[in-house]
């Protein structure tokens, strides 16, 4: 997260610099309450319920940045970070990747997500009207973790995936004032599996409060639908059907 975090820092210091008639820039950070709902199961096992593990929300950190210039052949870049993860004890009996927990046990379930998205402008502030479309690449990073107290039986199971998905966003800006609505939504369908981020804003910026920098502030709600079938896919051994949703709200830079 660091060299993300350090990539966002520098695209920053470059945007500073530039003529703003060739390149923009945007950036953006904040919280995102998050909730989840869904199945969990291991190739060949009974499936459990987030309920089981007793998950509750989560607010966790989001981070984004766009660059937008003017050569028409070459896609602009957005690059987008989700911090997701849950953790629960519970008293119910699971079994995951043939050990059984029961009594007192504590999970943590993990699905951290990289977007490097290449898109192009349909509409750039036409008629107060943004529209863009590309492709986005989703790197998912999940882990499944729980200890059982009284036996000690634990498991630490972790799964990379890289998701080539359709990218969409619409944005409407309301003339004479500094509000602006958004939409964007990711989707990939691949036979069993399906793969859909999506979320809808609004942002209010607050004009000239730091030279060559327009602060606002954005509110919004995301929700994500992560189905993973295992027989999809043959390096995954676990099988997913979740539903990952929540307000956030967040701070956007523009230069």
């Amino acid at each position: 997260m660091s060299k993300f975090l350090s990539g966002l820092l520098l695209t920053g210091l470059l945007a500073s610099v530039s003529q703003a008639d060739f390149v923009r820039v945007e950036m953006g950070a904040g919280m995102w309450n998050q909730s989840v709902t869904g199945d969990i199961q291991y190739t060949g096992e009974t499936a459990f319920t987030t309920d089981t593990l007793n998950y509750g929300s989560e607010g966790k950190s989001y981070l984004w940045a766009y660059i937008k210039h003017p050569v028409p052949i070459i896609p602009n870049l957005r690059l987008e970070y989700a911090a997701v993860e849950f953790e629960g004890t519970t008293t119910q009996n699971f079994t995951y990747n043939g050990k059984n927990f029961s009594g007192s046990s504590v999970s943590t379930l993990t699905m951290d997500q990289f977007d490097a998205i290449l898109y192009y402008n349909i509409l750039d502030n036409t008629a107060w009207t943004t529209i863009d479309l590309g492709l986005d690449v989703k790197s998912m990073k999940g882990e499944f973790k729980a200890v059982s107290t009284p036996s000690g039986v634990n498991i630490t199971e972790s799964q990379s995936l890289v998701l080539p998905m359709l990218y969409g966003r619409g944005r409407v800006e309301i003339p004479g004032t500094d509000i602006g609505f958004e939409a964007e939504v990711k989707y990939l369908g691949y036979q069993e599996s399906k793969v859909m981020d999506a979320s809808i804003k609004v942002d209010y910026t607050l004009v000239d409060m730091i030279p060559f920098v327009d602060l606002g502030i954005e509110a919004g709600y995301r929700t994500q639908t992560i189905n993973i079938d295992a027989t999809d896919i043959s390096s995954v051994d676990t099988s997913l059907t979740l539903d990952v949703d929540g307000v956030f709200f967040g701070i956007v830079g523009r230069f």
